[in-house]
């Protein structure tokens, strides 16, 4: 309830008492989300306001002293430096804190959630504003940020006793309190008396920081059980409730996003392995590829044309044997397919043993983190796997009218090619060098790249689930496993004796085991 707009009344009126008739002397912002405003004092004691405007957490601060960075700050509304405020004041029925200056221009600070801006007004027209992201609030026009709602008995009477629809401002904890005294069941004229204690009540500066399921919050209204915090003065409330914020609920907010991050990695991680598993127990109780291979070159007159699978004597191990077929290739071509898997195999077998070992270290890795986060009992203690939580997002310029397959995962931009001239576009023209190129191995298939403007390490999850776009976008989609290869789009070009699509790989920096995979 740090942004209603009952306390923000209650903060504007005891800023009017400390702002009016100061000098801004300070405007500037240092980090992407703040900004820090300070005044000067009849009396010459500076005040200052930090802006904190996250996408998680928007509020004001009241630090006693700051200190500018000597580098990368930039000052803002430079208009209002040495102009003296004369009036504080909260929007009717908003949340939104007007500070009024000589030379009629007004500076708002616009307290929406995530959409939280800072905005500076010259008799009533936009002049500046502080988030420039936030584009339309370049369109708004002072006076239209009072909502002029009428509030007296005939018009509850109107709305049946819905205070909702004449104080939409009381938010959900105002729905609760309503609620846990028996609101719906009273008599209109009951309802519009307790509307009217609840106001006179909330008028009254009571504040207290809780701790609720969903972290640290302020609130005005009465409460049950113990407060973190307690007080009647809304600087010094919000003072508290920032530091218990980042203290205690963001501190278990972030332990709680670590735990569900690394406990979905672990259980994937884990079904993988024992996908590999499973692929190497069929392995080993079916007959080697090139033994498959020389069943169908003894019998090539008994398999039909077009068949998708025949029956044949099995002279290594006795009996018959089932074996599948292309129905579009001769019997000789499905002989060659097979003996190019036993060609394969020693290799796939190696990279299987890799991918095991690499899995087995991964799921003993995240084990000994989510063991580490649990005991955790300070954010200190957190912050070494506070990066895993970090998800950059690439912009990709006109993306749209790009030509080729998008895909995204979390924040990393992955492109898969359409057809054999489209992979060359792919390559060849939109992939930078320090990008990270795919493709199916021994096989034709889309050529698929990790966009890596950044140069940053590519995680291994964001790898292997390129490469399962890879293997399901190739020749081999329908077999269980498909090796891939994957290495620096550098180390990828092309001659002139290439046919589309064709390409010369220089350096395989790693070849991956995955199972062909369509995911959106």
């Amino acid at each position: 309830m740090h942004n209603n707009h009952f306390f923000l009344r209650i903060l504007a009126q005891q800023l009017r008492q400390i702002l009016t008739y100061a000098r801004l002397k300070q405007c500037f912002s240092q980090e992407k989300d703040e900004l820090v405003i300070g005044f000067e004092r009849q009396n010459g004691d500076d005040f200052w306001i930090k802006c904190c405007f996250s996408s998680q957490f928007s509020t004001l601060q009241f630090p006693s002293q700051f200190h500018r960075a000597g580098r990368n700050s930039i000052d803002l509304f430079s208009d209002l430096l040495l102009h003296e405020v004369q009036d504080v004041y909260v929007f009717e029925n908003e949340r939104a804190i007007g500070l009024d200056f000589l030379g009629q221009q007004t500076l708002v600070l616009k307290l929406f959630g995530n959409r939280s801006n800072v905005i500076l007004f010259q008799e009533g027209e936009h002049v500046a504003q502080f988030q420039k992201k936030l584009s339309k609030d370049y369109e708004l026009v002072l006076p239209e940020l009072h909502r002029s709602i009428d509030q007296d008995f005939d018009a509850f009477e109107a709305a049946d006793g819905d205070y909702k629809a004449l104080y939409p401002t009381l938010g959900k904890e105002g729905a609760a309190y309503f609620d846990a005294f028996g609101y719906a069941t009273k008599s209109l004229q009951g309802q519009w008396e307790f509307l009217q204690q609840t106001l006179e009540n909330l008028s009254e500066p009571h504040i207290s920081i809780v701790e609720t399921t969903k972290g640290i919050g302020l609130t005005i209204f009465p409460i049950h059980g113990d407060a973190l915090f307690q007080s009647q003065d809304a600087v010094e409330a919000l003072n508290q409730f920032y530091s218990l914020h980042y203290s205690i609920g963001e501190f278990r907010r972030e332990k709680g996003l670590l735990i569900e991050l690394l406990t979905k990695q672990r259980v994937k991680a884990i079904h993988y392995l024992e996908s590999l598993t499973k692929q190497q127990h069929v392995r080993e109780v079916n007959l080697a590829y090139e033994e498959i291979g020389n069943i169908l070159m003894a019998f090539l007159h008994l398999i039909p044309a077009g068949a998708k699978s025949v029956e044949l004597e099995d002279f290594y191990h006795g009996g018959t044997i089932q074996i599948k077929l292309n129905p579009l290739l001769s019997g000789p071509e499905n002989a060659e397919n097979y003996y190019r898997k036993a060609k394969n195999y020693v290799k796939e077998i190696a990279h299987w043993q890799a991918n095991v070992d690499r899995k087995q270290a991964e799921i003993a890795l995240l084990g000994e983190q989510l063991g580490q986060i649990s005991v955790a009992e300070n954010r200190k203690q957190l912050k070494p796997f506070l990066p895993l939580l970090r998800v950059q997002t690439t912009a990709v310029a006109d993306a749209p009218d790009l030509p080729f397959k998008q895909f995204e995962t979390d924040g990393w931009v992955i492109w898969v090619g359409k057809n054999a001239k489209n992979n060359d576009l792919l390559t060849l023209k939109y992939a930078k060098k320090f990008d990270i190129w795919l493709h199916a191995r021994d096989v034709s298939g889309s050529h698929v790249v990790i966009r890596n403007p950044q140069q940053r390490t590519v995680p291994k999850h964001i790898v292997e689930k390129a490469a399962e776009l890879a293997a399901h976008f190739s020749k081999r989609a329908t077999e269980s496993l498909c090796p891939v290869i994957v290495t620096s789009k550098k180390y990828v070009r092309k001659t002139k004796d290439l046919l589309p699509g064709q390409v010369i790989v220089d350096r395989e920096e790693e070849v991956v085991l995955v199972k062909p995979t369509f995911w959106e």
